[in-house]
C-alpha cells in the first residue's frame, strides 16, 4: 500500500517530533503492509517548511531508515493550507508537490469557515497544469454544509483524499458518515493516514478495509491505496527527471 499523506518527517509541524518517533512510524507502516508514504508536513502562506526543507528532511530519514534495515520509501510532499496566493507561490517554486514533480498538490481545506475562492483556486492550479488534491474534506465545515461541491470538484478534474481515522470514527459517527458517502459517491481517490505518530494516530490503512468495501466494493480499497496512488508518484517522478 501506499500512504499519500503522512506527518511522518520530524520536527517540521505537529507530527513527528524528532528522528526516534519517524522511524518507529515507519516500523508500523511496515508491519501494516505499507511500503510507501509521501511525507506531507503541513505548510502555510510565508511560514514553510520551505521545499529545500522538506527534501533535505526526507532524505536525512530515508537515510536514517536505511540504517535500521527497514525498507520503507518516504517521498516528499505537503500539506498545503488553501489561500488564493498559492497558485503564484507554486509558480516560484515556493510550494513542495507530491514527490517533488510539480503535477499534483494537496491542499487542506479550512475545518471552519466557508472560503469563497477555493473553487477559482483549483481552477487556477489547473490551468497551470497542477492537479489539485482536496485533503479529508469530510473534515471541513464548507463540505459537510455544501457537499455539492466536491461533486462539482471532481468533475473538474479534481481530486478527493479522505483519511482512514474518518471512516473509523476516530473524528465522530458525523464524519465517517460524510467519509462513506463520498466513497459510496465515487467521489473519493485516495485513503491516506494522515498519521501524526505511531500510537494513537498511526500510519495505518488496513483498518478501513471493511469500511471502504462495504462502500464502494472490493475494488475500491486497492485502488485508493495503491493504484491510484502508484499512477501519482509515477507521473509526478516522470515528470520531475
Amino acid at each position: 500500500m501506499i500512504d499519500l499523506h503522512c506527518h511522518i518527517l520530524p520536527g517540521l509541524d505537529d507530527g513527528s517530533p524528532d528522528l526516534a518517533t519517524s522511524v518507529e512510524m515507519a516500523r508500523v507502516a511496515l508491519d501494516d503492509g505499507i511500503e510507501t508514504i509521501v511525507a506531507t508536513p503541513h505548510c502555510f502562506v510565508d511560514a514553510g517548511p520551505t521545499p529545500a526543507e522538506i527534501c533535505t528532511a526526507t532524505q536525512q530519514l530515508q537515510a536514517a531508515l536505511a540504517d535500521g534495515d527497514l525498507p520503507l520509501t518516504v517521498l516528499p510532499g505537503a500539506e498545503v493550507r488553501a489561500h488564493p496566493q498559492l497558485p503564484e507561490m507554486v509558480s516560484r517554486g515556493e510550494v513542495m508537490t507530491i514527490a517533488d514533480g510539480g503535477d499534483y498538490l494537496l491542499i487542506e481545506p479550512p475545518f471552519i469557515g466557508i472560503p469563497n475562492y477555493l473553487e477559482q483556486l483549483c481552477f487556477e492550479l489547473q490551468v497551470a497544469s497542477i492537479t489539485p488534491i482536496l485533503a479529508h474534506p469530510e473534515r471541513a465545515e464548507l463540505m459537510q454544509r455544501q457537499p455539492e461541491l466536491c461533486e462539482r470538484l471532481v468533475e473538474r478534474g479534481c481530486l478527493i483524499q479522505v483519511n482512514a481515522p474518518s471512516l473509523h470514527r476516530e473524528y465522530g459517527r458525523t464524519i465517517a458518515r460524510i467519509a462513506a458517502d463520498l466513497i459510496r459517491s465515487e467521489l473519493v481517490h485516495i485513503v491516506a493516514s494522515d498519521a501524526h505518530n505511531a500510537t494513537y494516530h498511526p500510519p495505518v490503512l488496513s483498518k478501513v478495509r471493511r469500511a471502504v468495501v462495504q462502500a464502494a466494493g472490493e475494488d475500491a480499497f486497492h485502488r485508493m491505496t495503491q493504484l491510484v496512488p502508484a499512477r501519482l508518484i509515477r507521473n509526478a517522478e516522470e515528470t520531475a527527471r
